[in-house]
């Protein structure tokens, strides 16, 4: 019986171990070339297999997509939570936290545009839900707090008021990234910041 349970085990870890290398291969791809370039194949020859085993793993593109990114919104969470140690959450820190936020996706264009300009479905047997990408009712209810001490916005509405600034940061990086107007990196920072000030010093 113990014999079993290790064999399973040893089988489960290798299985999980060529798992990761058909993740880690296709978000080579999709950092690399876009995602417009990811296929079974590439994604297959890149981690070293053939493009027929990949389907032991996974039942087609978009269930090894989605778990891709999954992968690829955790390691955004991890960078964010890394740069924001130590920021005081006042109005020039909460500028700070969505400076850096854009920041990341000015330098991984091709994440982003992955992550809002490719469809992707939930796959039968499961998945995360990545559309909102960051805990915005855990995360930004510690990073608004104090406004909401302050009288500047009310607690019920820190969930409406971090969704409007990432949503107008996504709106911003994408029309940068497509050259369509005058809007640049540095003047986004510019109308962020000044967003920021209204949302939450508007009652000062």
């Amino acid at each position: 019986m113990e014999k079993e349970k290790k064999s399973d085990d040893k089988k489960n870890t290798k299985r999980q171990r060529i798992k990761m290398y058909f993740l880690e291969a296709a978000e080579e791809i999709i950092q690399a070339e876009g995602h417009e370039s990811v296929s079974v194949r590439k994604v297959a020859n890149k981690a070293g297999y053939s493009y027929a085993t990949i389907y032991n793993y996974f039942t087609d593109l978009n269930e090894l997509l989605w778990a891709t990114k999954e992968i690829m919104v955790n390691k955004l969470y991890k960078t964010i939570i890394e740069k924001i140690q130590g920021v005081e959450f006042d109005i020039s820190g909460i500028k700070k936290v969505f400076s850096i936020y854009a920041e990341y996706y000015f330098e991984n264009p091709n994440i982003f545009r992955f992550f809002y300009f490719y469809r992707l479905n939930r796959p039968e047997r499961g998945g995360e839900d990545t559309s909102n990408e960051l805990d915005i009712t855990g995360m930004w209810r510690d990073t608004f707090m104090s406004f909401v001490a302050d009288g500047s916005i009310k607690e019920q509405d820190i969930e409406i008021v971090a969704k409007t600034i990432i949503y107008a940061v996504h709106g911003m990086i994408a029309l940068c990234l497509s050259n369509n107007g005058d809007l640049t990196e540095e003047n986004l920072h510019k109308d962020l910041e000044k967003m920021i000030d209204y949302l939450l010093l508007k009652k000062q």
